[in-house]
Order: C-alpha cells, then structure tokens, then sequence
C-alpha cells in the first residue's frame, strides 16, 4: 500500500497511524500529492486527522521522548523525498527501543532521520548569519531566500526576537510562502505577492561596501567561502549582486 497525505505534517502521522491500524506494511508514504506517479501499487489518499496525528505524537513523546518528536519533525521539514517513510521506519523502531532509539544510529533508518534533522539545524543556522534585509521605499524590510529545507518558521521566530521593531517579509520563493511581521505578530501565508524592485540603493550600497572593506584581497579563498556560504544562495545576497 502506498498512502498519500496532503503533505502537512499532521497528514504524515495520520499516514502512520492508518498503516499501524490496518496492519499493513507501507512500500511508501508521500509527503506530497504533486510527489505521486502512478503505480501498480494500490494507493490511499490520506485525509489529515488532528485527532489521530496527536495519537502518533503522545506516543513518541510516552515511549521515545519530546527530543524524537522534535528531531522527527526537523526531518520532515527538509522537504526530503523519502522522508515520509524515514519518518514512519524511524516510529517504528524507536516504539520497540524506546528512549535510545536517538542514540541508535548504527541503523541507517535512524541515522537516515538524524542526518535529515541536522540538515535542516545545519541550514537554519547558516540562513541566520547569511539572510539579508533590503528596504522597501515604504519602510518594509524585504528578504528573499530559497533554502533546501522548509526553514522559514525557525527564522522568522529568530528575527522577530532580533528586529522586533521592525515590520518585515520573508519570502520563501522556492515553497511560495511568507512570513510577515508587523511589530506585534508573524503572519505566515502562501498568498502570491508582487514586489517592485524599488528597493533603497543606499542599503544596497552598505551591504556591498561593508562586504568590500572586510575582504582583503590576498587573503580571498573562494573554495573556503563557498564552503560556509554555498554558491546557490549566492543570487539573493545583495553583496554578491556582480560576483
């Protein structure tokens, strides 16, 4: 059986609790609907279940603890394409060994999640220090990034701590979602938005001058740079305009 979610989150544990109930072994679960071909399997398409999703989760949280659910979570966030069934072998093991299964990474279903949930630490991390605001002439900092993984709550959560008096849109251009800030709350939607290129030049102009002044030209290592800041997140850096 192949199940189908509507991929949320919630859909994927609903897809677990469904292949636990009829007691069938899943050959896949897929995240998303668009990530489906046809298939001489039979397949389910699963409806999300807020009620049945929770009962997945307590179960995690009873048998493997808080920090699985969190580490499982993380994985489904990188938009992996086999992270479905990860996700669903990783439950499966760690309701059998319980609390260790997070120390259990000699299997690879287990260390497959890990390696999907440090990723996705890994990028938040990175997009912290790399993410650049340009203002907008109406006074709304505008920030455009298309990360590997589904990382843009972890950083609107940093940023509305850090520019909390300061109204902002992160757009995920890739998964077509924004987070907006308005001093008070985020607010996230899929809604399309269309921005003219009206940014400041002056803010442009300090990020390419401060960029300038602390590279010194004997000392330049691309190889070591593209290693911190890989060159696919080169085009929305505002000091790598012309590089």
């Amino acid at each position: 059986m192949i199940y189908v979610t509507d991929g949320s989150f919630e859909g994927v544990l609903t897809a677990v609790f469904e292949a636990y109930k009829n007691k069938t072994e899943p050959e896949d679960i897929i995240v998303s609907k668009d990530g489906y071909q046809l298939s001489l399997l039979p397949a389910m398409e699963v409806a999300s279940d807020s009620e049945k999703s929770a009962r997945v989760e307590k179960a995690i949280v009873e048998k493997m603890g808080r920090e699985a659910l969190e580490t499982i979570y993380r994985a489904y966030l990188s938009d992996s394409p086999d992270v479905g069934m990860a996700i669903y072998n990783f439950i499966k093991i760690g309701l059998k060994t319980g609390r260790r299964v997070l120390s259990y990474l000699q299997h690879p279903d287990i260390l497959k999640v890990h390696d999907m949930s440090s990723r996705v630490l890994k990028e938040t991390h990175l997009f912290l220090g790399i993410l650049r605001f340009r203002k907008l002439k109406n006074g709304i900092y505008y920030s455009k990034i298309e990360p590997d993984g589904n990382i843009i709550a972890f950083l609107a959560e940093h940023f509305a701590a850090r520019l909390s008096d300061q109204p902002w849109i992160i757009h995920d251009a890739k998964r077509g979602i924004c987070a907006l800030y308005n001093t008070i709350e985020v607010v996230f939607t899929d809604e399309p938005i269309h921005l003219k290129e009206d940014f400041q030049d002056e803010f442009e102009t300090l990020w390419k001058r401060y960029f300038d002044t602390i590279a010194i030209e004997s000392r330049k290592n691309l190889k070591l740079q593209r290693q911190f800041m890989p060159k696919r997140y080169w085009k929305n850096l505002i000091e790598k305009q012309n590089l």
